[in-house]
Order: C-alpha cells, then structure tokens, then sequence
C-alpha cells in the first residue's frame, strides 16, 4: 500500500502540471482547430478521472479498512478501472504522435501502419486485461493474468520508442549543412526526445518492478504515473509551438521547408499560413550565411592575406 500511496501522491502533483499546461494551452491557442482542443479536453478530463479512482483505491485500503488486514487481498473495483483510463489517455497521445510521423514521411502507409497497429495492440491488450481484472477478487488472482500486464508494459515502451526514432530520424535527413539550420534541426530532435522519454522511462521502470517483484506492488507507483507523463508530453508539445517558431524566425539566414505538423498542430492557422501548406522559413541571405558556407575554405587565405569578414562578397542563396 506504500507504493500505492507514493504513486497516487506524485500522480497529483503531475496533474496539478497538467492543468497549468492546459490553461496556458487555451490561452494562447485560442484558433487551435476544434478537434485539437478536444483531444486536450478528453486527455485532462480522463487524467482528473484516473487520479479519483486511485485516490479512492488507496483511500479505502488504508482509512476504511484502517488496520484490516484481511481486506488488503481483495481488489476494489476502482484499482482496476484505472487502467482503463491510462491506456486510452496513452492511445490518444501515440495516435496523436502518429500523425505527426504521417505527415512528416509524407505518408509512409507501411511505417505509420504499423505504428497504428502497435497502439490498437496495446490498447486491445489493455482492455482485455481490464475485462479479465474485473471477474477477479483477489490479488493472488491477478497474478494469473501478469505475462498480459507485462506485454501492455513492452508494447507501450516499444512504440514510444519508435515513433520518437522516427521522428528523429526524418528530421536528420532534413539536414541542409547549414550550421544554423541545423541548429534548428538539432533543437527539435532534442524537445521529441525529451517529450517521450518520461513516459518510456516510466514504462520500463514498471516493467522492471513487475518482472522482479511480481507478488508486491511495487510497480504500482510507476504505473499510475504513466497516463499522467502521455497527458502532460501531450501538453508540453502543443505549448511549445509558438517557442519553437519564434527560434525559427529568428535564425534568418536561408530558406527551409519543413512540414507544419513539426513546428504546428494540425491544421492550425497562423496569420496567413495554414498547416496544408509547408512552413516557409524566409531567409535573406548577409554576410552571416554566406560565412557559414564558405567560412572552413576560406579562414585560411584570410588569415594570409589580412581579408576581414566585411570583404566577403554577399548573395542570396535559397534551399
């Protein structure tokens, strides 16, 4: 039950996260389309639902069956249902992610298919084992259906795993060779890396806990943290949007296409821009560029013939 406790106690601060994300979402993505604000709508709302059930769960275990052992092997319905909630807020969130890689491989059917089917896996998998927990009353039981809950565990790890690969992967061929661009590059590989790592790590953290000590709860305090690590990764991604772009404004040196899901949600309109056309980051080219194009051929005769920077010839160049 002290695992259990730990868990509910870092899920609630997670979810006070949570909300903050969501009211900075509403406020600065009002145009957002309507299906995106859904989608924060549901994740939050079930997010909120999953913390009462396991609130209950472990208030019912350790204030009204205070000093009742005998209780502590019987499962409460709420203990179960929570995992409901955590794989559809985790399906959500994949699929979300999903769509990105769609349309950042410019519809690669056989990578996004199999990511798809790897996230109907999981959650069929995760239902399954709800409808099965359910008809149970102990927690001796339970142990009966654990090669389940471990597959749920390595089917969620693998496709998180996946889809930040692929998106880092695309994003690498992207590469122009230009430092600054790249830059960018580097900066939005990191940020998908980031967003996805919690959840992985708290994926594996349960998997590890359920393997090693299959007859404690131990991996309990992990688990209940999963779905609130999808909702806030989820959050933190759409938040980030304007941040990212203003980087990219910034950095005028070239001219670079990337697909919108990268940098906006979709369908998104900003301005005079809309998420079916590539984000079109205008570059003049000065002096500046035209040093990180020429700067490793050219430092040495420099440095020879006492040239300054302000000799070099300028041109525009667009990619």
């Amino acid at each position: 039950m002290g695992a259990m406790l730990i868990g509910v106690i870092i899920s609630a601060v997670l979810h006070g996260v949570c909300l903050v994300q969501a009211f900075f979402y509403f406020a600065k993505y009002k145009k957002d389309i309507w299906y995106i604000k859904a989608l924060v709508i549901t994740t939050v709302v079930f997010d909120a639902i999953h913390l009462c059930f396991i609130s209950h769960a472990v208030y019912h275990y350790v204030v009204s069956n205070y000093h009742n052992p005998d209780r502590l092997r019987i499962l409460i319905w709420s203990v179960v249902m929570e995992a409901l909630f955590t794989g559809v807020n985790g399906g959500i969130v994949q699929t979300f992610y999903t769509q990105r890689v769609w349309r950042l491989s410019k519809r690669n059917y056989l990578l996004t298919g199999f990511i798809l089917c790897l996230i109907m896996a999981t959650t069929g998998c995760g239902t399954a084992w709800v409808i099965l927990a359910m008809q149970m009353t102990t927690y001796e039981e339970l142990l009966k259906i654990t090669p389940l809950t471990i597959t749920i565990n390595a089917l969620s790890s693998t496709t998180d795993v996946i889809i930040a690969a692929s998106l880092c992967i695309m994003l690498h061929n992207a590469r122009t060779g230009f430092r600054k661009s790249d830059t960018i590059i580097n900066r939005l590989m990191i940020f998908i890396v980031n967003t996805g790592v919690l959840t992985t790590t708290c994926a594996i953290a349960a998997l590890i806990a359920l393997v090693a000590s299959s007859h404690s709860l131990i991996y309990a305090s992990f688990y209940f943290c999963i779905g609130r690590f999808y909702t806030n990764s989820f959050l933190a991604t759409l938040n980030a949007r304007k941040r990212i772009s203003s980087d990219v404004d910034d950095t005028s040196h070239m001219m670079m296409s990337l697909p919108p899901s990268v940098l906006t949600g979709p369908n998104t309109t900003t301005g005079s821009r809309t998420a079916h056309q590539s984000i079109s980051i205008r570059i003049e080219t000065t002096k500046e560029a035209l040093r990180d194009e020429v700067n490793d051929k050219s430092i040495a005769t420099n440095t020879e013939t006492g040239r300054s920077d302000e000799d070099l010839p300028t041109k525009n160049v667009a990619l």
